[in-house]
C-alpha cells in the first residue's frame, strides 16, 4: 500500500492485518521530479517482488497516475524533501548517502571493509528478520544494505534501536545519546553499482553486500568512538568530530558537512 500524503512525514509500517504500507509525503509546493521517480521506483520495485501496490492519495495528488518518471533519475539533492524530521526546511537530501551503525558493527565493517545485508550478517533469514522489525518491512528489505538521505536523522534511530535492543521512545533520542558512526558514500557512484536498487523508500539500496571501496566518501565519528581509528586500516578515511552532547539533527548535519569536505 502507497500512501501520498501531503506534508508530515514519511512512514514505513504494516497496519495490523499485517499489511505492508509506506507514507510518502510531498512537500505542500506540489509534487517535484524526486516525488514523480519515487512512486515510479516503488511500484516498479513492489511489482518486482510479487506484491500489488494500491495507492490512497490526498485530494491534491490524486494526478498521480500522470505523474511521468524524470528522463534521467534525479539525484537526491536536486530538490527539496520532505524530511522525517520537520527540523530542516529544505529537507535531509544530499549528494551523499548514509549508512548508520553502533560503534561495535563501524568496527567490523572496517576490518573487513563490508557492508552486510542483515541476512547476509545474521544468517538468518528475511522473514526471520523481517518477524522482528517493527516497521513492517517486508522480508526482501532485509537481503540488501540500506542508505539513508546524507543528513537524514533515521540512522541515528536505528543504530541507538539496536544498541538499546529495543524500541525508542522519544527521551532515547535527546542530546548527549550515543551518536551512531556514519559511512557516507556518493550516491553517483552508487548508482553504477550492479547490485543498487530503488525502492522508493530509501534513496538507494545495494542487494547483498558491498565493498568499502565501492564510492566511500568518509567515515565520521564522534570522538567518543576515537578507538575505532586504531582499528582501522590507514587508508580509511575516518573523521574524528569533537562534539559533546548533540541532537540527533546537530550530529547529521555537522557529519554531513565533515564528509563534504573530505570529497
Amino acid at each position: 500500500m502507497l500512501e501520498l500524503r501531503v506534508g508530515g512525514v514519511p512512514f514505513p509500517h504494516g497496519d495490523p492485518t499485517g499489511t505492508w504500507r509506506y507514507r510518502h509525503a510531498v512537500r505542500p509546493g506540489g509534487a517535484t521530479p524526486l516525488d514523480h521517480q519515487a512512486v515510479a521506483d516503488f511500484h516498479a520495485y513492489e511489482t518486482a517482488f510479487g506484491r500489488k501496490v494500491v495507492v490512497e492519495a490526498d485530494p491534491e495528488l490524486e494526478d498521480w497516475p500522470s505523474w511521468p518518471p524524470p528522463d534521467d533519475r534525479p539525484r537526491p539533492d536536486q530538490a527539496p524533501t520532505q524530511c522525517c524530521t520537520h527540523v530542516f526546511e529544505d529537507g535531509c537530501g544530499a549528494e551523499l548517502v548514509c549508512h548508520g551503525t553502533t560503534a561495535a558493527a563501524a568496527a567490523i565493517i572496517l576490518t573487513t571493509g563490508r557492508l552486510l545485508a542483515s541476512t547476509h550478517l545474521t544468517g538468518r533469514t528475511g522473514e526471520d528478520v523481517a518477524s522482528t522489525s517493527t516497521w513492517g518491512e517486508p522480508a526482501d528489505y532485509f537481503e540488501h544494505v540500506m542508505f539513508a538521505h546524507g543528513r537524514c536523522t533515521a540512522p541515528e534511530a536505528v543504530s541507538l534501536s539496536r544498541l538499546r535492543k529495543r524500541d525508542l521512545v522519544p527521551t532515547d533520542l535527546r542530546a548527549g545519546y550515543p551518536t551512531a558512526v556514519r559511512f557516507y558514500f556518493d550516491w553517483d557512484a552508487l548508482r553504477q553499482h550492479t547490485s543498487a536498487r530503488f525502492d522508493g523508500v530509501h534513496p538507494i539500496k545495494i542487494r547483498g553486500e558491498l565493498a568499502v571501496t565501492d564510492g566511500l566518501v568518509a567515515v565520521v565519528i564522534n570522538t567518543e568512538h576515537a578507538d575505532l581509528i586504531r582499528r582501522a586500516p590507514p587508508s580509511m578515511p575516518i573523521i574524528a568530530i569533537d562534539i559533546h552532547d548533540p541532537t540527533p539533527d546537530q550530529w547529521a548535519t555537522t557529519a554531513l558537512d565533515a564528509a563534504r569536505q573530505a570529497r
